[in-house]
């Protein structure tokens, strides 16, 4: 062994320990009936008198199929992280693949500005 260690302070701490008088009857079944006192005030206390009654409607009923609002939130953010990327950057994106998106699609290159398909200026001379 590398390091010796000396147990005799320890052992004689856990004698003392096993030989502490165990506390009074009295003393336990007063602790006892406070705490039954106080589990039955604080049941009394919590319980409603009625549950409430919950109404959702076809929305209420759609999200909780959903997941509930984390779930909905979260279907929220990739749809708008998917429209920014795809609306905004596709050229960013299509670097992030090293190029590999529009070769793989077809594409090849023929994306027009997005301002001209909006105004009608871009003919149809791309596979897009």
């Amino acid at each position: 062994m590398t390091t010796e260690r000396d147990d005799d302070a320890l052992d004689a701490l856990f004698d003392a320990a096993r030989q502490a008088a165990a506390p009074p009857d009295a003393l336990v079944a007063r602790v006892l009936a406070d705490a039954d006192r106080v589990q039955a005030e604080t049941r009394a206390q919590s319980a409603p008198a009625t549950p409430p009654v919950r109404r959702s409607g076809p929305f209420g009923r759609w999200i909780a199929a959903l997941g509930g609002w984390p779930a909905v939130s979260g279907v929220t953010l990739a749809g708008v992280a998917g429209l920014v990327l795809g609306f905004a950057a596709p050229d960013v994106v299509d670097s992030w693949s090293g190029g590999q998106i529009w070769t793989l699609s077809g594409g090849a290159g023929t994306m027009p500005e997005m301002g001209a398909l909006w105004d009608g200026t871009w003919e149809e001379g791309g596979d897009v």
